[in-house]
């Protein structure tokens, strides 16, 4: 029973994030900036609390069990957070839950962004949930889920790809 307590531990270290995208988000709104895939994100955001949602009630339900499994969901989970602190840090006051493009929109080029292209999607997102889920165990559960969330973060990406190319030419 305690590791859907520390699924819900794990899952509110993501509060200080959302507060940063909000902080972000009112900013680049109130500079004139524009949100684009506004559907696409609300869809995200839905399946992604799903996910957590499902994997805590789960793992309640079936008493999972301490194993190694738990452990290598953890480091995972971990390896995901920091690599979201990193993509936080980098792209400052342009990173959100959604995708915005600011009036004064600068375009991160670090070595991380030059090596995978979006790394909060590739090096946060799927391995965080893949943390989740392998802590939980909840495969019933996170499979369908994991699916469309994949679904709706690759036209997500596929989306910002296109906005990133009409905004900055040597992206």
């Amino acid at each position: 029973m305690w590791i859907g307590f520390l699924l819900i531990i794990i899952s509110l270290i993501r509060i200080p994030s959302v507060v940063i995208a909000m902080r972000n988000e009112k900013k680049i709104v109130a500079g004139g900036g524009t949100e684009y895939g506004n559907l696409n994100s609300k869809v995200l955001f839905v399946l992604q609390n799903l996910i957590y949602l499902s994997c805590i009630v789960y793992a309640f339900i079936y008493d999972v069990q301490f194993n190694v499994l738990t452990v290598i969901g953890l480091v995972v989970y971990v390896f995901a957070l920091c690599c979201l602190i990193y993509v936080i840090r980098k792209l400052s006051p342009f990173w959100t839950y959604k995708l915005y493009i600011a009036r004064d929109h600068k375009l991160v080029q670090s070595s991380l962004f030059r090596l995978v292209r979006h790394p909060n999607y590739y090096l946060n997102i799927i391995p965080e949930l893949i943390g989740f889920a392998l802590i939980s165990q909840a495969w019933p559960v996170f499979v369908p889920l994991f699916i469309l969330h994949l679904i709706t973060l690759f036209n997500r990406i596929n989306l910002e790809e296109k906005v990133m190319k009409q905004t900055f030419t040597q992206y």
